[in-house]
């Protein structure tokens, strides 16, 4: 056999042996997956998610198709599909969502993508304009700053002549409530370890809530107290003595004496401890059912119903779309408003049917019309003076920009450094991926007993892996927890920086 006969063996040889070693590199092969009790299953395909694993080796998953208005692009074993992407202002839809493909979106005309943000924005003005543009908003500037300055000197004089008239008799206001508890109070854990509590007379409809309903708070949360002690404590919304106080007492005496504390540092504390009743109340099915009767979100769509009704009524359209795109009402809901032709009548039937489903549906009915608020005068104004509002929107505003798509490749490419944020203390993201559904029982013990064996690294890698592999809508709630846990985890700073 001469050497020129000889070569395409060697290469028929080679690619043999290369393709033998890839296979052995993966235990189940191209196209399959290992579950949990090590059985290998054929992936399912695009289009479909997973609804339960094969029984046998090399057997086919049992898959579905995804559900109207969701999509899987590629083969999976994700338990769910995604939800379709809705384009964002200034963009236009130029491929429709499909089973097994996205919503694909460009900039409208005279809109340009910037490369940063990926938001379109206006094309840049020709320089002229610029510099225009540019003068005028100084102009305005220095005006403002110069009249600033004239109504700061006039109120200064003011406020000398009103203290020649000052009298010490008023600070008797609220006497009669004050004279009975003392401005300052001692706690003492069982450690004899003790912290001093500032009381505040300020009051606020949540922090009545919570006093009217303390028994019952006590009652539902001190069966087990311990995911919300953990909570509080992952997030740094109570000081650790209190923390380890509670945590000495157990059961109802723990819940009541952090329901104490927070009453009586008052209302911005009453905020803290109802946010942390709300991230914590799957955990609880009294509490869950409590905040859907009683929760923020309700008594303000409540309270506004009537203006709502009228703002929506003006052009429901907008409304109706963003809370279709979002999957937050039914086709047959979408259709019976669609036909209505009444505006007011179509608004009514929207804020029942959100109402009657109670505080979580209306808290998405808020951040839909968040969305589109501009369309709406009256509704931006309203939605910027609930408090409670801004302060769940915690995520930065730049999460809401990106597609779960684009926010997964962001973990791939910064893996070394979300790895080097935070594999020093596990503890506070484990719970908080926990008690958000972001990883299973299984999966915490799981990464738990892999830090005990190999290191926080490794620990630290597989948990990010186990996150990815659960979707791409649990990414997206990924970065919202660690976003919570940015003073736990300094590093994370320099990250969301980057976005």
């Amino acid at each position: 056999m001469t050497p020129w006969t000889a070569m395409p063996l060697l290469l028929i040889l080679l690619v043999c042996c290369a393709l033998q070693e890839q296979s052995a590199a993966k235990e189940c092969g191209d196209g399959f997956y290992k579950t949990q009790e090590g059985v290998c299953c054929r992936l399912c395909p695009a289009g479909t998610f997973k609804v339960k694993d094969c029984m046998a080796d090399g057997r086919k998953a049992l898959c579905d198709l995804c559900p109207k208005d969701t999509f899987n692009d590629r083969v999976n074993q994700e338990e769910e599909c995604s939800w379709c992407s809705s384009c964002g202002s200034g963009e236009q839809a130029v491929v429709n969502c499909s089973l097994a493909q996205d919503t694909v979106c460009r900039c409208t005309e005279g809109m340009k993508k910037d490369g940063d943000s990926g938001i379109c924005l206006p094309e840049e003005p020709c320089p002229y304009a610029t510099r225009f543009v540019l003068a005028t908003v100084l102009s305005i500037v220095l005006t403002a700053l110069l009249l600033l300055i004239v109504y700061l000197k006039m109120k200064l004089n003011w406020s000398s002549f009103e203290n020649m008239f000052m009298r010490s008799d008023t600070t008797h206001t609220n006497k009669k409530h004050d004279e009975n508890l003392p401005l300052v109070y001692n706690v003492q854990n069982e450690h004899n370890e003790s912290y001093r509590v500032q009381r505040t007379n300020e009051s606020s409809e949540t922090m009545q809530q919570i006093r009217e309903n303390k028994d019952k708070l006590k009652a539902w949360i001190g069966v087990d107290p311990s995911a919300f002690l953990e909570h509080l404590n992952g997030l740094n919304l109570i000081p650790r003595p209190v923390h380890q106080a509670a945590v000495d007492k157990g059961g109802e005496e723990s819940v009541e004496l952090v329901l104490d504390h927070c009453i009586s540092q008052g209302e911005a504390d009453c905020d803290k401890l109802w946010d942390a009743l709300y991230s914590v109340r799957k955990q609880y099915v009294q509490l869950w059912k409590w905040i859907q009767k009683h929760g923020e979100a309700l008594r303000a769509i409540r309270d506004k119903e009537s203006d709502l009704k009228l703002w929506i009524a003006r052009d429901p359209k907008h409304i109706l779309l963003q809370l279709m795109s979002r999957g937050r009402i039914s086709n047959e809901l979408f259709t019976q408003a669609k036909g209505i032709r009444d505006g007011a009548e179509c608004a009514e039937l929207l804020l029942k049917y959100f109402i009657e489903r109670g505080n979580d549906d209306c808290l998405k009915l808020l951040f839909a019309l968040q969305a589109v608020q501009d369309r709406y005068p009256g509704v931006k104004e309203w939605l910027e003076g609930l408090d409670f509002l801004r302060r769940l929107s915690k995520c930065p505003v730049v999460l809401n920009r990106y597609s779960d798509d684009f926010l997964r490749d962001k973990i791939r490419f910064q893996t070394r450094e979300l790895l080097a944020a935070l594999w020093d203390d596990l503890t506070p993201l484990l719970s908080q991926l926990h008690i958000r559904n972001i990883l299973t029982d299984n999966s915490v013990t799981e990464v738990k007993e892999m830090h005990a064996r190999q290191g926080s690294e490794m620990a630290t890698q597989h948990m990010v892996e186990l996150v990815m592999a659960r979707g791409r809508r649990r990414v997206k709630q990924f970065w919202e927890a660690l976003w919570d846990l940015r003073e736990s985890y300094p590093d994370l700073e320099d990250i969301f920086e980057k976005f």
